[in-house]
């Protein structure tokens, strides 16, 4: 019997358990505290009523959750040990219940809902005149159902996945609590998501998923400028005549435009059941820069010449060296950041210091003149100071007696002499000139020459005024390539003599199809025998130097031939030198610009006008 006794209470605690866990309304007694003690504290606390045999009670303030005020109104309060309930009232400020019932230790009690049953019962400790704080919640759940327009739609509820819309386009999901919840259907790379209230009347939610936002879609750029670069998701795309073209899958994507010399842009755009299109206009990253140097001073920025005295033109952002350079001068210079903050820049260069020696001259007999670069600056004996570093012609002249010229290289700091011994004059007849105007020996500059085989004008003449060299009468019609074979542009081939074209003109001649490969030669080599491109020495010596240009240029004109360019046309002449230098991957010849007088290298493959001398 006792045996029996016990397996009876033991089932009984069993039921009891599993009706515990099965309650609809739960009380949450973890979070019982009190809210108001007393005046004490300093909150002083509503007056709370005594109960019908005059024992002090308490207040509890119970926040019920997952319940509708209508639901709240039928709850009542049993208690299981000597209490009275006072109050029992639906707060009007919250979901919740105001309980006033007698204070005492181990108050037992429980709710009952005439519709969710009676919930677990409590056992709490009340002191006179004190509010706490409770909660409760409705534990209940429902069996709802997702509809949708698609079948194979994952499901979601609050994060959870719960399956997917089968072929009649729904799921029905179990086990879902009273309440708000986040509902959230995925399908493909489209998703949508809603709020949705579950409870004894709501069980049923249609969520419909756009179809069209799945598909991949068109993308297109429209960019200024044409030779940006679109970044998006970390491949590159460039454009074509300004726009470029693709097909993305649906979702958000990061995209960069960049180009050289503007400010790159970036931001985001979403593929969602249509075409993307997007315009980008990126602001240049650049100034006009004005650079003013003192008046005949070379512009260089960054090692590049830019021009003589006064330059403008654009520099991308960056830090830039100016530079002021002349002839026989310390370059001058300064470093300045250029940004496209400031659109319009000007900076004045300073000037570039002159770099000086001396020249000592002396002659015999005395007195002779000097002139120092067709200057005439004194009489033997005479010191020149302050001479600007480099090489000069010194001229010695007397009535009586016979030139002297030599060119001499003035160092910094240096003093060179020149100590020259003058010869009389001989009774040599004096050139004559026959009936047709050939001048024959001795030679100067300028005068015209023509053995029956060769004719031209005399630029370079030996002392004894039997050899030199002569410029042709006639120069290219149009520009000429120094190389037009793209492979030899990009080679030396050893044509590297300042001072005798003929020994480049021999190497370029070793060259196979040379008369193909190098126009500029081969129109000399068309004059005849004899004739080549000059070096750069010889090429400076008609074109450079203002006294030699200008008997040139009058002999010619005289004779009918065509003339030299002028200081400040727009011509080059190309030399037979080859530089070191590279533009692009390609070598560079010397040439002579006649717009300033400025001797740079051009690519081989520019077109630039051609000029033949020969030896005689």
């Amino acid at each position: 019997m006792k045996r029996f006794f016990t397996i009876l209470v033991a089932l009984f605690c069993a039921i009891t358990a599993v009706a515990q866990a099965e309650k609809s309304i739960i009380i949450d007694a973890s979070k019982f505290r009190p809210v108001q003690s007393d005046a004490l504290t300093g909150y002083s606390v509503d007056a709370i009523p005594q109960d019908h045999s005059r024992r002090p009670c308490a207040r509890l303030k119970v926040k019920i959750n997952r319940m509708t005020v209508e639901d709240i109104d039928g709850i009542q309060i049993k208690v299981a040990t000597n209490n009275e309930v006072m109050r029992c009232q639906t707060a009007a400020y919250d979901l919740g219940l105001i309980v006033e019932m007698t204070a005492k230790p181990n108050t037992r009690f429980y709710f009952h809902h005439n519709e969710y049953g009676d919930s677990n019962e409590v056992c709490l400790n009340l002191e006179a005149n004190k509010e706490y704080y409770l909660e409760a919640y409705l534990n209940q759940t429902f069996s709802i159902i997702v509809n949708s327009n698609v079948v194979g739609a994952d499901v979601y509820i609050d994060g959870q996945y719960k399956g997917q819309t089968s072929d009649a386009m729904s799921l029905t999901v179990s086990d879902v609590m009273i309440g708000d919840h986040t509902l959230k259907l995925t399908y493909g790379k489209s998703e949508c998501e809603q709020t949705i209230t579950v409870n004894k009347n709501s069980i049923a939610f249609r969520q419909n998923i756009n179809t069209q936002a799945s598909k991949p879609q068109y993308v297109v750029f429209a960019v200024e400028p044409q030779s940006a670069v679109v970044t998006i998701a970390g491949n590159h795309y460039p454009l074509t005549e300004g726009s470029m073209m693709l097909v993305l899958e649906s979702g958000t994507y990061n995209y960069t435009v960049s180009a050289a010399g503007y400010h790159s842009q970036s931001g985001t755009f979403t593929v969602a059941g249509s075409k993307v299109e997007k315009s980008v206009s990126l602001k240049a990253d650049a100034a006009t820069v004005t650079l003013i140097a003192p008046d005949g001073a070379e512009i260089w920025v960054n090692g590049t010449k830019r021009g003589t005295s006064r330059w403008s033109g654009t520099l991308t952002s960056g830090t830039y060296i100016f530079e002021s350079r002349k002839e026989g001068h310390r370059t001058a210079s300064i470093s300045q950041k250029i940004t496209s903050d400031k659109p319009q820049q000007s900076y004045t260069l300073p000037a570039p210091t002159p770099m000086l020696g001396t020249v000592v001259v002396g002659s015999t007999p005395l007195m002779a003149d000097v002139a120092l670069d067709g200057k005439v600056v004194g009489r033997t004996p005479i010191d020149l100071e302050r001479v600007i570093v480099g090489k000069h012609t010194i001229k010695i002249s007397k009535s009586g007696y016979n030139d002297f010229t030599q060119t001499i290289t003035v160092a910094e700091g240096k003093s060179t002499t020149v100590n020259a011994t003058l010869t009389k004059q001989s009774a040599a007849p004096t050139p004559t000139t026959s009936a047709k105007g050939i001048t024959s020996a001795p030679y100067k500059v300028g005068d015209y020459y023509n053995d029956g085989t060769k004719e031209g004008v005399v630029f370079e003449v030996a002392a004894d005024g039997k050899h030199g060299k002569i410029v042709s009468m006639t120069q290219s019609r149009r520009g000429l390539q120094w190389s037009s074979d793209e492979a030899e542009q990009k080679r030396l081939i050893g044509a590297d003599s300042n001072s005798d074209g003929a020994y480049n003109m021999a190497k370029v001649k070793a060259v196979a199809n040379w008369q193909e490969k190098y126009p500029a030669f081969k129109w000399c080599a068309d004059l005849g025998e004899g004739w080549y491109l000059p070096s750069i020495e010889e090429l400076e010596k008609f074109a450079s130097d203002d006294a030699v240009h200008d008997a040139v240029n009058r002999t010619l004109t005289s004779k009918g031939g065509e003339k030299l360019f002028n200081r400040g046309d727009l011509g080059w002449y190309w030399s037979s030198t080859e530089s070191n230098k590279q533009y692009d991957g390609k070598f560079c010849p010397w040439s002579v610009g006649m717009g300033s007088g400025y001797t740079g290298n051009l690519g081989k493959n520019r077109s630039t006008y051609v000029r033949a001398v020969s030896a005689f």
